[in-house]
């Protein structure tokens, strides 16, 4: 099943169960139709491709699609993700920034995408360099006419890693942490190093599927061996992570000779199948999943007022019974639309305890940094080591901000867990999927200025401090010769003097030297807290703004279903009380229009229950990747 026969019976049920909701008169039930068939067949899955640099990313995306997109070059890497997603015909675009004239951050919102040459990727996505230097490239994104994408796949070139504590590797990190799916590509030179396998520990913990590609198989003859080691070293850690063999090379010529069994050795069949039958297919087999689930209990909400009139209606004598058990669950609906709701309360509690704690947790994070930051700057002497401290301190910021979103993210679901124990509808718990972004975009807002005198002390400079510490060691040995000339001859005090006033010259010339490295650590350690104060600056106002985001979330999603079963108990209650007050002559009449009633709703519950949630997607082919 492919294209929008994937997504048309989902629509068509879709469709029945809204005619359904406007029929009976429930627009709240309507609602959450209308919002779930916007996004069906738009699953805009997301697969990020990740590694150090220079292990052929670029290049397997290239092959992946068949066609020269991603910038591949001995000279050249990527500098900024490249997004590349299906398109009805081939188009460019760049994400850029205006660059301020004081050097100071752009102003939120001051994104631009604007439309470029395709010849000009290269330059927008690569180090290569701008003509254009009043903006700042954050992205590039790619539409591309192409099967292997026209299902909703998204793939994401980003640039090298360059380490686990780099600023790159925690951008790829943040990235992580909101894509549906990871490739973690490395070469066939040499086995996984330490950097990458704690990047992949990492990366498992962020992203809820990631893939291991070995690449270049083609230009290393033991590739086999290394392969062999690579999963003995998953295996020994407990990673559940499948590593393919791929060569891009291989696989493009497959492609330009519509050879088969040069495509099979390629190894790409195998990640085209991953790609489409359990990424893909899995994020549409959710969006199925979560149509069928609402269906079913849009049903059992508009058969549950019929059939307690019906119940009425069948038993006259039970009806005061059936009517007491009707007002409690009103009442109990009642209650879950209050604040005193147990939900609610938790929901309340737990946003409070929350903000609490990742606000502690990031605090201490900044502190063990800056305590680093102060014994290393103790330790040296600025002028020597500004230039690589710097980095320092901005990939280890960055780093700890992305493990404190981390958390956030953790406890945001265990928060989401907890409300919906309490909120429950029919017996099954509503989970509602929450916003949380990718953390590394707060970073980019905030610029490192040291402000830091590194500036040694000149010959010149250390001439004048001699000079100056000599003339007054001489001129204060000449005074005070003055008043000891009684004492010592005239003639010895002038011979020496010269000689003192040098040793105090080096003196005042060392106390100089201490003074000015005393500057130096002094506005070091000034600079590197203005820094960590903007990114907590930055961060407590981003984190916070999340909390309440999923604040929101939860609490308008479990108020809809407290108001929806709210609805319900009371049209229930009012087609009961009205059944026991029908005359004798209408009731037949009435009973056999709730039958039918029920058995249009049955027959919308029965379709929702024969959706199938597995679908498979095509079958891979050497021109799979073709338009």
């Amino acid at each position: 099943m492919t294209g929008q026969d994937l997504h048309a019976d989902v629509r068509s049920m879709l469709g029945l169960a809204s005619q359904a909701t406007a029929a009976y008169d429930r627009a709240d039930l309507g609602e959450r139709v209308s919002r779930l068939a916007a996004n069906v067949g738009d699953p805009n899955v997301q697969v990020v491709v990740v590694g150090e640099f220079k292990q052929g990313k670029s290049s397997l995306i290239n092959a992946l699609v068949n066609a020269k997109i991603c910038p591949v070059d001995d000279d050249i890497a990527t500098a900024v993700p490249t997004v590349l997603r299906h398109g009805e015909e081939k188009r460019a675009f760049a994400v850029v920034q205006p660059v301020l004239v004081d050097g100071g951050p752009p102003p939120e919102g001051s994104e631009e995408r604007r439309e470029i040459p395709f010849d000009q990727v290269p330059a927008y996505a690569t180090e290569m360099g701008l003509v254009d230097t009043s903006v700042v490239v954050k992205g590039v994104e790619i539409d591309l006419p192409r099967k292997l994408l026209a299902q909703g796949l998204s793939l994401v070139d980003t640039p090298g890693v360059g380490g686990l504590g780099s600023a790159h590797a925690t951008a790829a990190l943040g990235a992580l942490s909101v894509a549906d799916a990871a490739i973690f590509v490395s070469d066939a030179s040499q086995e996984f190093t330490r950097a990458e396998m704690d990047f992949l520990a990492q990366a498992q913990d962020l992203c809820p599927g990631v893939i291991c590609l070995m690449t270049k198989t083609d230009f290393y003859p033991a590739w086999r061996r290394v392969l062999d080691i690579n999963r003995g070293h998953l295996e020994r850690l407990g990673f559940d992570v499948p590593i393919l063999p791929v060569s891009s090379m291989l696989r493009a010529e497959a492609v330009r000779r519509n050879d088969r069994e040069l495509n099979q050795e390629s190894g790409f069949p195998e990640l085209v199948r991953i790609l489409t039958n359990d990424i893909v297919a899995g994020a549409n087999n959710r969006e199925r999943l979560r149509a069928k689930q609402t269906v079913m209990d849009i049903c059992d909400q508009l058969a549950g007022q019929f059939e307690a009139e019906l119940s009425a209606l069948n038993d006259p004598e039970k009806a005061n019974e059936l009517l007491e058990q009707l007002e409690l669950a009103k009442r109990r609906a009642d209650t879950l639309r209050g604040q005193v709701a147990k939900w609610s309360t938790t929901l309340a509690d737990g946003v409070g305890d929350l903000t609490s704690d990742i606000d502690f947790d990031f605090r201490q994070r900044m502190r063990r940094i800056t305590q680093e930051g102060d014994a290393a700057i103790e330790n040296s002497d600025p002028l020597d080591t500004w230039a690589e401290f710097e980095p320092w301190l901005v990939n280890r910021v960055s780093h700890e901000v992305v493990s404190n979103y981390r958390y956030l993210t953790e406890r945001s679901a265990t928060l989401s867990a907890d409300v919906s124990e309490h909120f429950e509808i029919d017996g099954q718990a509503l989970v509602g999927q929450l916003d949380v972004h990718n953390p590394t975009s707060v970073l980019e807002g905030v610029q490192v200025e040291p402000s830091v005198d590194l500036t040694a002390v000149t010959v010149g400079k250390k001439g004048m401090t001699m000079l100056r510490g000599s003339y007054s060691g001489m001129l204060m040995f000449t005074v005070l010769g003055g008043l000891a000339s009684a004492v010592v001859p005239p003639l010895a005090l002038t011979v020496a003097a010269p000689a003192v006033g040098l040793v105090m010259g080096r003196g005042a010339l060392k106390d100089e030297k201490t003074r000015q490295l005393a500057k130096r650590r002094s506005e070091a350690r000034n600079s590197m807290r203005r820094y960590c104060d903007e990114v907590s600056f930055q961060v407590n106002k981003d984190s916070r703004d999340t909390l309440r985001r999923v604040q929101r979330q939860l609490r308008d999603y479990y108020s809809t279903r407290a108001e929806e079963l709210h609805k319900s108990t009371t049209e229930a209650l009012k087609g009961a009380t009205e059944a026991a007050k029908i005359g004798q002559s209408e009731k037949g009449s009435r009973i056999r229009d709730i039958e039918a009633e029920l058995g249009r709703i049955k027959q919308l519950r029965d379709k929702a229950t024969a959706l199938k949630t597995t679908v498979s997607g095509p079958a891979p082919s050497p021109s799979g990747a073709r338009a």
